[in-house]
């Protein structure tokens, strides 16, 4: 059977940058002590797991010798010898039968059913705990696995698998404890070791990850996951440089997602190494991992957002050739509105014009491209024409205050202060700003000494 690796995102964007995916490994699924407890053993402890009769050992005999060549013909036989007087076990053995055969909701299912014949039957607990996990049915794994070890399982994967569900719903101290014990019962398990990590950083407490880490990369210097979440930890600590050396090693090392290169090169840009930023900027897109357009745009943003436009536009044009037609039309939109930007910014307010019109034809409430011909329509001197774009850009939320701002600029270089003050005040009641109060108070006293000399 293949086993699904289940993977769970560590951080949020918000928390950090760099992001190590810790996952219960191929190593997990395939440990000796799992595959033998799991999948190995349709043999029964007497003392503290269900009695099965003569005629139902014969069954599960006659099962077993099919199962090894024809798995899903001794599913259908198996099946027509279980029914709600024979014993658990037979139900325990086509679970498990089903899971070898990746039928998870109806290995789910009889699992159940023989823990409902034998309240207390440890590998049935044990077994469909896994199951939930596979399912990503983290809470229920949790009962089911805490349940096995409270009726004496102290099998390491169970804490390891114990830990990652716990983990996965942010219970950081139990998933902890989960983990200590799942690397004291074995102590080479790269998931146990991992996820304690993980519980450091989800805590904060980057010292204890960052020692940690240390000790585990002298023990495993080619261990991608280890270097990638310390770069994190030191990202964290504010040692960008080291961060970036960690995430160079990676490179080196040829295990560096398209990911890490988008942070590698946002290191790079904080520490003010431009040059290295893009190049990094630029290895991102040629790798074979595509990650979502947004975060292309993103380092289009930042390099526009620095002033390097002949960058920023280079970056946007090999954007679209990398994904070609494959974008949506909003991301299309987000592209057009950068470029346009560009555009603006190195004095071409025609060729701007021309992209934001077609914005606006298809997406004729869209704020930023409104806001944008307003500013061109003043440039050329087009008043009415800028106070419609900036009045309509208004009605967009997200552009609401800088449309305001922008229209009462025009209107205080057309003297015209009253509509200018009106325009400010209504802005500031939205998203009050030191600077705009400064800007309204100077109009609103140019006001009140007009009205004093007239």
């Amino acid at each position: 059977m293949k086993y699904s690796v289940l993977s769970f995102l560590l951080f949020p964007s918000l928390l950090m940058a760099l992001a190590p995916q810790p996952e219960l490994t191929k190593d997990f699924w395939n440990n000796p002590s799992f595959v033998r407890s799991f999948m190995g053993d349709y043999g029964f402890r007497s003392e503290i797991e269900p009695k099965i009769s003569r005629s139902e050992q014969e069954i599960l005999r006659q099962v077993v010798a099919k199962a090894e060549n024809q798995l899903l013909d001794a599913i259908t036989y198996l099946e027509g010898k279980i029914d709600l007087e024979s014993s658990a076990a037979l139900d325990f053995a086509l679970a498990t039968m089903y899971y070898q055969a990746s039928r998870l909701t109806s290995a789910r299912k009889t699992y159940l059913q023989a823990i409902t014949k034998f309240p207390s039957f440890l590998r049935a607990h044990k077994n469909l705990g896994f199951v939930h996990l596979n399912l990503n049915e983290y809470d229920k794994a949790t009962i089911h696995l805490t349940k096995a070890i409270s009726l004496g399982d102290g099998d390491g994967v169970t804490y390891v698998a114990l830990g990652f569900c716990q983990l996965s719903m942010e219970r950081y101290l139990s998933s902890e404890n989960a983990y200590r014990m799942g690397l004291l019962l074995l102590p080479e398990s790269k998931d146990a070791r991992n996820g304690l990590v993980n519980c450091y950083l989800y805590t904060e407490r980057y010292q204890q990850a960052l020692a940690l880490l240390n000790e585990l990369l002298e023990q495993h210097p080619q261990d991608s996951f280890s270097h990638r979440a310390r770069a994190s930890v030191l990202q964290q600590m504010g040692q960008e440089k080291n961060a970036a050396i960690a995430l160079e090693t990676l490179k080196r090392m040829n295990k560096l997602k398209a990911s890490d290169f988008i942070v590698l090169g946002d290191i790079y840009h904080n520490l003010a190494l431009f040059d290295k930023s893009f190049g990094i900027y630029q290895e991102a897109l040629r790798q074979k991992q595509k990650l979502g357009l947004e975060q292309y745009i993103r380092v289009a943003r930042i390099l526009i957002g620095r002033g390097s436009f002949e960058e920023g536009f280079s970056y946007l044009d090999q954007i679209e050739s990398f994904f070609g037609s494959g974008y949506s039309e909003e991301d299309e939109k987000k592209i057009r509105l950068l470029q346009a930007e560009v555009l603006r910014a190195t004095g071409k307010d025609q060729s701007a014009q021309k992209i934001l019109e077609e914005i606006v034809r298809v997406h004729p409430l869209e704020g930023a491209a409104l806001l944008m011909l307003g500013q061109i329509a003043w440039k050329q001197k087009e008043y009415a024409k800028a106070s419609l774009r900036f009045e309509r850009s208004a009605k967009d939320s997200d552009y609401e205050v800088r449309a305001l701002i922008e229209h009462a600029r025009m209107m205080v270089s057309q003297n015209q202060y009253e509509k200018a003050s009106t325009l400010l005040e209504r802005a500031q009641t939205i998203d009050p700003q030191p600077q705009v109060a400064k800007y309204l108070q100077s109009i609103n006293n140019l006001l009140a000494s007009s009205r004093i000399r007239f």
